[in-house]
């Protein structure tokens, strides 16, 4: 027999051993994601949000989002939001009225619930409170994706 008749037939008898290990015993599925959380950071870089935004430092051309949720509850209170809506509405009052009913979605819930809210609404349209960012819009994301990644978000404390 010719050595090349021999590898051949090495290489198809290893590609029937590997798929009859599969078949008998599975695969455990360990780099699946398990969670929401798993799932939205697997989305996170999917989506290349990564390409922009570091966590916990590094170069990035949008914000770090290490202790993003302390910051976004900070500046989603009340008043601060309120005041940041104000002179968006002197800058912009296009831009306000056009989005004013987000705003007002925003208002009606409170704590994470108000993260959450306001983060579905900012993948949506970035650039619904904040009109000069750069950020491309994920409206693309099904309701399933914006909570993983939501989920994902919230765990950056």
């Amino acid at each position: 027999m010719r050595f090349s008749v021999l590898v051949t037939l090495f290489g198809v008898g290893a590609i029937l051993m590997a798929v009859a290990v599969v078949f008998m015993y599975g695969v455990d599925g360990a780099d699946e994601p398990r969670t929401p959380e798993e799932h939205g950071r697997r989305l996170f870089r999917l989506q290349g949000c990564a390409t922009c935004h570091a966590i916990g430092g590094g170069i990035s051309r949008g914000p770090d989002l290490a202790g993003l949720i302390p910051r976004l509850a900070a500046r989603l209170t009340d008043d601060v939001y309120r005041a940041h809506l104000d002179s968006l509405n002197v800058a912009r009052p296009d831009v306000y009225d056009f989005f004013a009913p987000r705003y007002e979605g925003i208002f009606n819930v409170q704590g994470d619930e108000r993260i959450k809210v306001w983060f579905a609404q900012h993948l949506k349209n970035p650039r619904f409170d904040h009109f000069t960012g750069l950020m491309p819009n994920y409206s693309h994301l099904t309701e399933d994706q914006v909570d993983r990644l939501t989920a994902f978000i919230m765990t950056l404390k």
